[in-house]
């Protein structure tokens, strides 16, 4: 086990640690929205798959739906900007090393997670952003299992994915989400990767609760079909949704800078205490295996 592999184990289950003393004197009072209608056990891993090659199958060839999904996005890159300025509203959540630092505000009823990161790589620069667009891969952290693939593309650069998540200690707990990903070239240095969710229908005809997206409006409206899978379709998956999440990534002289922003709602009246926060992990596991991969220090 190399030296990068375990300090990275270290960091998460410190994080996992400060997370749930946190949750109980704070997070887990958040009062859920009125918007919601009723309703492999290593400790750490991220494992990206080849870079993604679509079937025609996967293509959207329906305009109105990609011009749709094309004006969502750009909002969302919009929001994300935004939410990536570091107001007064954050405050520091966790500080694990000069290169990686966790900050957390209230969005109405949501927490906005924001993580900085520094890679002190800056050859890397193309290498990490294909990293970061890679959604067809599993993720393992603290005993949370993350499945992640495309299941509809408008463009290269503009896809729908479905993320599945399995809380190993506490099966048969397993939610997913669906949301479009886009990314955008904002200069020769700065490019914003952005996912936001809707309420797709997938024909999930146990779970049957909606979710209304309080950052990115624009989704709100949008509407498509996807053919899900058999275990979504029979068995009790429980629906999570992604008001705002993603990536701006900039080459500076020295280091490449990420700032990461994610707000993760997960309908908790079935889900097991902490879960949200254990679910959440995946994008640190992500950040901080990535800059162990490329950085040079």
């Amino acid at each position: 086990m190399n030296t990068g592999y375990i300090q990275v184990v270290l960091f998460l289950l410190s994080f996992f640690v400060y997370m749930n003393n946190n949750a109980i004197a704070s997070e887990l009072s958040l009062k859920k929205s009125k918007n919601i209608s009723s309703s492999k056990d290593s400790l750490l891993s991220y494992i990206p798959d080849k870079i993604f090659k679509p079937s025609n199958s996967l293509i959207c060839t329906n305009p109105d739906e990609i011009e749709k999904a094309e004006k969502i996005m750009g909002e969302a890159i919009e929001r994300l900007k935004e939410h990536a300025i570091h107001s007064n509203d954050y405050r520091l959540y966790h500080h694990y090393d000069e290169d990686v630092n966790v900050y957390r505000k209230r969005h109405k009823y949501i927490i906005v997670d924001k993580i900085d990161v520094k890679i002190h790589n800056t050859d890397k620069y193309e290498e990490i952003i294909d990293t970061l667009f890679n959604f067809n891969n599993d993720i393992y952290s603290g005993g949370i299992v993350v499945e992640g693939k495309v299941v509809r593309e408008y463009n290269p650069n503009l896809v729908m994915i479905q993320k599945r998540y399995i809380d190993v200690p506490n099966k048969p707990f397993e939610g997913y989400f669906y949301s479009i990903a886009t990314k955008h070239q904002v200069s020769e240095d700065t490019t914003v990767i952005a996912l936001t969710s809707a309420n797709i229908n997938d024909y999930n005809h146990i779970d049957k609760n909606l979710f209304r997206n309080i950052i990115v409006e624009s989704a709100n409206s949008f509407e498509t079909d996807i053919c899900s899978e058999n275990y979504i379709r029979r068995r009790y998956l429980n629906k999570m949704f992604v008001h705002l999440s993603g990536y701006i990534i900039k080459k500076k002289s020295k280091y490449i800078q990420i700032t990461c922003i994610n707000a993760l709602e997960v309908d908790n009246r079935n889900a097991p205490k902490f879960v949200e926060e254990r679910f959440k992990s995946d994008k640190l596991t992500i950040l901080v295996s990535t800059r162990n991969k490329y950085s040079m220090k």
